[in-house]
């Protein structure tokens, strides 16, 4: 629903629609817990794949860099209060800052790989971390191309699905998702 609503808007908005997707980019990379699978839907119905694609790395490159440094003051800020969870999250920190910035690299780009992985955990847990923020960006973008061009995939591929099939695809992956919670909770409680 929101890629519709979405679309529309930056449909009518042709002047200001790359910079308007690039901003609720912004937005939601900030936010950290909103799926973005939304806008890319949206930049690819407008700009066409290719376009829709670049614009939406672009946008979430922006975000990322963005998010990193909002984190980052917001964790150092809270780090430095006194109190239990003030001590307790400058003792993780301290800990989460240990990793080598290679690693931490390394990381954030396998993290980024994943297609659909929430984007904010992975921002959250780099600007914990000593990373500096242009190997952040760089792990960051490199690992969002490809999982980018996986979504768009999904996404060209189910905005050309008549209603039906997709309600049949989304109840498979539905049942499919059900069935293998099931069978973890059985083998958690048979141990």
């Amino acid at each position: 629903m929101g890629e519709i609503w979405l679309t529309g808007l930056l449909s009518s908005c042709r002047g200001l629609a790359i910079p308007l997707s690039l901003i609720v980019e912004i937005i939601i990379a900030v936010i950290g817990v909103l799926p973005s699978f939304f806008i890319t839907a949206a930049n690819i119905a407008v700009f066409g794949i290719w376009w829709g694609v670049a614009i939406s790395v672009a946008g979430e490159s922006l975000g990322a860099v963005a998010a990193f440094i909002l984190y980052r003051r917001g964790l150092d800020r809270m780090a430095g209060r006194q109190g239990g969870f003030g001590t307790s999250l400058k003792i993780k920190m301290e800990k989460f800052s240990d990793a080598a910035e290679g690693r931490a690299f390394l990381l954030v780009l396998a993290f980024r790989l994943l297609p659909y992985m929430p984007s904010g955990a992975v921002t959250l847990g780099a600007a914990g971390s000593r990373m500096r923020l242009w190997a952040f960006v760089l792990s960051s973008t490199l690992g969002k191309i490809p999982a980018l061009a996986v979504e768009a995939a999904t996404v060209t591929l189910v905005m050309k699905l008549p209603l039906k099939s997709f309600l049949a695809v989304a109840a498979i992956a539905i049942l499919v998702w059900i069935l293998i919670e099931f069978l973890k909770s059985r083998r958690k409680h048979a141990e």
